[in-house]
């Protein structure tokens, strides 16, 4: 499969890389297992109907996830008490418990790996993370993206919804673009479009789509304050350098983070 992020070659039915290591992408992508072995895939977050996705991961013969792998669905308005829920928890929460016991829970170092959250710490409980605080789950999810790319730089990270343009998981990924690089709404929204044009727009008409724009404007605003206030040893502040005069090119003045790592020389860049 060609996996060109090239608009001339694009094809939604394969996942696109957004920014290094993070991938936007329909279903269909947890059915080419040679994709997820090639570019170890360790983190899925599914951004669609629960229940779909856990039918697709439980009962598709086509579907082989290893067993390092974690499993999340980000489903706020998700409440219901089937079958296939139990023996998803049951399996994945075992796998998620234990990543967060090693790397976070019990390691001492962690708060010097990521920004902390807002008044509180990451709080997992179930790798099916619903409720109507949108905010938190955005800071809960992408410290934990953060945490993990810091502790495995070979680690890759695939949001998935059904057709890969559902505006939660374009959502998702504006807010880890935000943490990550400090990009505002409108670059991170403009930057996914360029990678995957299949896209829709957040459109402030629509309910669902108000409470992703609202909520991640809180999350920006909150996120810079936290930042200014904190320092960890493993990030710091560069400015973004224009490649070119596209329309999805941030302006020269966005700031963006660069991670340093183990605190040598070695450090990844994201400028395109």
């Amino acid at each position: 499969m060609n996996y060109n992020n090239n608009s001339i070659f694009f094809n939604p039915d394969t996942p696109q890389e957004i920014c290094p290591s993070i991938w936007l992408g329909p279903y269909n992508s947890l059915l080419d297992h040679e994709y997820m072995l090639r570019n170890n895939i360790k983190i899925i977050i599914n951004c669609g109907s629960t229940l779909k996705f856990l039918d697709l991961i439980e009962n598709s013969r086509d579907v082989q996830i290893s067993s390092d792998v974690i499993l999340l669905s980000l489903d706020p308005a998700f409440d219901c008490q089937h079958e296939l829920v139990y023996k998803f928890n049951r399996k994945f929460n075992r796998i998620l418990q234990n990543y967060l016991d090693s790397f976070y829970k019990n390691n001492p170092k962690a708060s010097n790996s990521m920004y902390q959250l807002p008044h509180s710490s990451i709080d997992l409980t179930t790798p099916i993370i619903s409720g109507s605080n949108l905010k938190l789950q955005f800071f809960n999810l992408v410290r934990l993206m953060s945490l993990f790319k810091v502790i495995n730089l070979d680690l890759q990270i695939l949001v998935v919804s059904e057709d890969g343009n559902k505006n939660l998981s374009t959502g998702l990924i504006i807010a880890y673009l935000m943490d990550c690089y400090r990009y505002n709404l409108p670059n991170s929204f403009r930057l996914i479009q360029s990678r995957r044009p299949s896209i829709h727009e957040l459109n402030n008409n629509y309910y669902e789509d108000l409470l992703i724009i609202e909520n991640l404007k809180k999350f920006y605003i909150e996120n810079c304050e936290i930042k200014q206030q904190s320092n960890p040893i493993l990030t710091n502040n560069y400015k973004l350098k224009r490649s070119n005069d596209s329309a999805d090119t941030p302006d020269e003045d966005e700031m963006i983070d660069e991670i340093l790592v183990g605190g040598g020389d070695r450090k990844r860049r994201f400028v395109h």
